[in-house]
């Protein structure tokens, strides 16, 4: 692997809706793509919501080796981990409360382990939506482990719980999902964190995204692409909208901003 001062810029990449195809697969020209890209000289680095357990069939076929998980709240990079973000438990049970009143519920997730609060019928929509296979519920997991995000499992928007939450930070990141972490930490956060643990925060940033949660992202880089399919504010914001996901989005963002 290049020395992290030799490379010419880091390269941020989101996975459902962008990195990964429709069924949340990494396409062998998007996997050949990543390969040039990082032996051009840049770092490639996954930003996403998943955890890292989620993540073994991207890093694989495309040898990605940092990235940051759970919207930023746990970077790791070559094996070590760049920082971590948790939530207490009365938070946690605050906001369990506060879905069970709502008629959701909640996924809980560490870094590499995802345990459910509640079983309900929306879980397995979720879960078959995203291609993850369920987890198991264990309403006391939070009290043995770190939890650095959790997800409150709704048909609703955020809005309902950032009102009761203000000192939380509420992406809604999918159908179902509202991918809950400490007010502090973002995608971009995570991006700053993650240039400053490598000394790489002097070369230009790149990123690609396509929902609410790649707003901060897109908003911090030197250069951003939006995916064809993504949501309209991350498209207002961004340089450069690529075409979608499953038609060869990310070899066009890239090859766009030369960098394959």
């Amino acid at each position: 692997m290049t020395l992290h001062k030799n490379y010419l810029g880091t390269v941020f990449f989101d996975l459902d809706g962008t990195l990964m195809n429709a069924k949340s697969e990494i396409d062998d020209s998007v996997a050949d793509a990543v390969h040039e890209l990082h032996d051009n000289g840049y770092l490639p680095v996954i930003s996403t919501g998943r955890a890292t357990n989620e993540l073994q069939h991207v890093l694989g076929p495309t040898g990605i080796d940092s990235y940051i998980t759970l919207n930023g709240a746990y970077i790791k990079s070559e094996g070590k981990v760049i920082y971590e973000s948790t939530l207490d438990n009365e938070t946690i049970e605050a906001l369990i409360d506060t879905a069970e009143k709502f008629g959701d519920t909640v996924a809980m997730h560490t870094a590499d382990v995802t345990k459910l609060y509640k079983y309900k019928p929306i879980i397995s929509e979720f879960y078959g939506s995203v291609h993850i296979e369920q987890p198991e519920v264990d309403p006391e997991f939070y009290k043995h482990h770190n939890i650095p995000m959790v997800i409150m499992v709704s048909y609703e928007g955020p809005e309902r719980y950032q009102k009761l939450f203000p000192e939380l930070n509420f992406f809604k990141t999918g159908k179902y999902s509202i991918d809950t972490v400490q007010k502090d930490v973002s995608k971009m956060h995570g991006i700053k964190h993650l240039l400053s643990g490598l000394d790489m925060e002097d070369k230009p940033v790149y990123a690609f995204g396509d929902g609410a949660n790649d707003v901060p992202m897109i908003k911090f880089a030197d250069h951003s692409v939006a995916m064809g399919n993504g949501i309209d504010e991350v498209k207002q914001l961004a340089d450069f909208i690529t075409t979608d996901n499953t038609d060869n989005g990310i070899v066009n963002g890239l090859k766009h901003f030369d960098l394959i």
